[in-house]
């Protein structure tokens, strides 16, 4: 922070957190599905809370990124312990994957992170104390361990921003009338559509009764191997009885994944309209994974999401996050690019 003490550099901070925030705004009235929107959220946020800082700094000559270190380890510990809390009760009522696990495992990181730290400032008091002076460590392992700690922060700070994006965009409005709600699959039960699945179709005949569009329902989902039927024929069967009319049904039933529920979809549309416009309806915890995957494939549509059981949502929204990190692994060897270069020069040069 000692670099902030001249003003050019602080006015820098300023101008460039100010840009980024309206580079932000620019990117979603451009186009919401970006995955650049999550990022520049992400860095504008991360911006806001350097600028609060210097100026608390300077005007007030407050440290608050110390202050804030016992509340957020806090904060950390208590949320971390509500996953591993949730993460327990959906192994209970679902039964046991690497999936359902997740929250548990995120929850076990956090804890385990939380521990090194503390273990590293017990050490520094420890030596302190031995030496009868003040202890540093040494400046090549506080190097290593910033690295590792700025690493490490990736997976979270990159969830917060995918699931604050989240909420923005679904609450961002939809002006034009679909042509089309194409419904995404995700499994059946025998051959009846899940709670989880009726959410999506419940919120797509909602978004129909609510716009009065009098869409085509394009069910999207193809036969597993452990299903009676098709997803897509479930689907049907639930929209039927639901009073929907077969003119206004199409079925897709040979997708198995996101991907090809929005390829095949878009086949589909492009054949019957030329000029169309859909809305996607999945699960409120899949909605940014979907948009983004919509549009890198050139579907012309907006993606609106259904409830989903409360216990479920936060092991959902992890796997879905993670997925769409792991598909732009590009961005992450990027982050880790600055910070180890950013800490080297610091250990080098300061």
């Amino acid at each position: 922070m000692d670099f902030f003490i001249y003003p050019v550099a602080r006015m820098v901070l300023y101008l460039l957190t100010l840009g980024t925030a309206v580079l932000f705004g620019l990117s979603v009235y451009s186009d919401r599905r970006r995955m650049r929107n999550c990022v520049l959220l992400v860095l504008t946020l991360y911006l806001i809370w350097e600028s609060i800082t210097v100026v608390a700094g300077y005007v007030y000559w407050t440290d608050i990124d110390g202050l804030m270190k016992v509340p957020v380890m806090v904060l950390a510990f208590l949320f971390a312990i509500g996953m591993i809390a949730d993460g327990l009760f959906v192994i209970k009522k679902e039964g046991f994957s690497i999936a359902h696990s997740l929250t548990l495992l995120v929850g076990g990181m956090i804890i385990g992170v939380g521990a090194v730290y503390l273990g590293l400032i017990l050490y520094t008091l420890h030596m302190q104390q031995l030496e009868s002076e003040l202890y540093m460590i040494p400046r090549a392992l506080e190097a290593a361990f910033n690295i590792c700690m700025e690493l490490a922060a990736y997976l979270p700070m990159m969830m917060i921003g995918f699931g604050l994006y989240s909420v923005i965009y679904q609450r961002l409005p939809i002006k034009r009338k679909p042509d089309y709600i194409v419904v995404l699959g995700c499994g059946l039960s025998g051959d009846r559509v899940t709670p989880l699945l009726a959410s999506r179709l419940d919120r797509g005949l909602l978004y129909d009764k609510k716009m009065n569009s009098h869409s085509i329902f394009l069910v999207s989902g193809g036969k597993g191997k452990d299903e009676a039927v098709s997803e897509a024929q479930a689907m049907e069967r639930y929209l039927l009885e639901k009073g929907i009319p077969q003119g206004r049904i199409i079925k897709e039933d040979k997708s198995a994944t996101t991907r090809e529920n929005l390829l095949f979809s878009r086949k589909i549309m492009e054949e019957r309209t030329k000029d169309y416009f859909c809305i996607i309806s999945t699960n409120n915890f899949h909605v940014l994974r979907a948009a983004i995957f919509a549009r890198n494939l050139g579907v012309k549509g907006e993606v609106i999401g259904g409830k989903t059981a409360s216990y479920y949502h936060p092991t959902a929204a992890i796997r879905e996050y993670a997925a769409l990190i792991l598909a732009y692994k590009a961005l992450f060897f990027t982050y880790a690019a600055v910070v180890v270069i950013f800490n080297l020069w610091r250990y080098l040069c300061i």
